[in-house]
């Protein structure tokens, strides 16, 4: 009996030595890194000040993933990316795309709340003016989009365009987005000047504008938004209509809505931020219904800013941009 109470003894001493072993390798395969991110909802983030509503743009946040929640994704619903890590040149890559998202932003609500059908153009920015120029309208800052006779404004692209069209012209018509304030721009609108005086305006193609500054936040998803609510603020805030709104997707300097990454995440927080409507590029929207099911959100394909703002228009939401759309 002793000899069996001692092998039971060291039996229960191996299998205690196991556990702790198995317990101890656990651990530290739920502590250690792997080379997988994992992708989440991110914060929604409210911007402009409507009547009625809101705006929000939707983000992500990407986490170093564990061995362990790396191997359990597949029950809890993570999406795991494998890790690029934060270089440098990435970083400033998506700034880039951020800033080029709020310029585009900027000149398409600027259009179509003057009501044109955006140019494809960011357009050449004003950088020095005549005494004539500011006499005729022009001011520092302001963005010449297109320019030419009564029949037919050309899209100006560089300082030759420009020359081009006041060439031989007398009286010039220009489309302008004027600056109104730091570097926003209000409602384009036609302003008529001798060829002369604009020919002597000072010029720079490389445009910047902002509609509403995002701190942290990079890459070009949150150009749509951007967009909508710049449209909105230059309406006295009725384009929303009252909706609680968010949306993802870049936008094109003609007013299209590009595809962007990670539209599930951003749907689920928009969903967790009670979000009435959720525009999405049309070619991601099965990613969007997937994502939504089972709430009360709806989900709206989207191939342009104008389509939205039709959206928009149709559901009760007044703005001068609802006659250019």
């Amino acid at each position: 009996m002793a000899g069996t109470t001692t092998r039971d003894r060291e039996k229960t001493r191996r299998v205690r030595y196991g556990v702790l072993l198995s317990l101890i390798m656990l651990g530290g395969f739920g502590v250690t890194g792997s080379p997988y991110d994992r992708i989440g909802p991110g914060p929604v983030i409210r911007i402009g000040t409507p009547a009625r509503g809101s705006w929000s743009v939707t983000t992500v946040v990407v986490r170093r993933s564990t061995w362990f929640r790396w191997a359990v994704a597949g029950f809890t619903g993570e999406r795991m990316v494998r890790a690029r890590g934060a270089s440098s040149t990435m970083s400033q890559a998506m700034g880039q795309a951020m800033d080029a998202s709020q310029t585009t932003a900027a000149l398409v609500a600027a259009q179509l709340t003057g009501r044109r059908t955006p140019t494809g153009s960011a357009g050449l920015q004003v950088t020095g003016a005549t005494a004539a120029a500011v006499t005729s309208g022009l001011h520092l800052g302001d963005v010449l989009l297109a320019a030419g006779d009564a029949r037919h404004l050309v899209a100006l692209r560089g300082q030759t365009d420009l020359w081009a069209v006041t060439a031989d012209a007398r009286n010039v018509r220009v489309l302008v987005a004027p600056r109104v304030s730091g570097e926003s721009l209000g409602a384009s609108e036609i302003k008529r000047m001798s060829g002369i005086s604009l020919a002597a305006v000072r010029v720079d193609s490389d445009v910047a504008a902002t509609t509403y500054p995002l701190g942290v936040v990079q890459g070009p998803s949150a150009g749509l938004i951007l967009a909508l609510a710049r449209v909105d603020a230059l309406s006295s805030g009725r384009l929303i209509g009252g909706h609680r709104v968010a949306g993802t997707g870049g936008v094109g300097l003609d007013g299209s809505v590009t595809d962007v990454g990670e539209v599930a995440e951003k749907v689920k927080a928009a969903m967790a931020a009670h979000t009435d409507v959720f525009f999405v590029p049309v070619l991601q929207r099965d990613i969007a219904v997937r994502a939504a099911r089972g709430g009360t959100m709806r989900i709206v394909p989207v191939g342009s800013v104008s389509d939205a703002v039709k959206w928009l228009c149709a559901a009760g939401g007044r703005s001068p941009a609802c006659e250019a759309s």
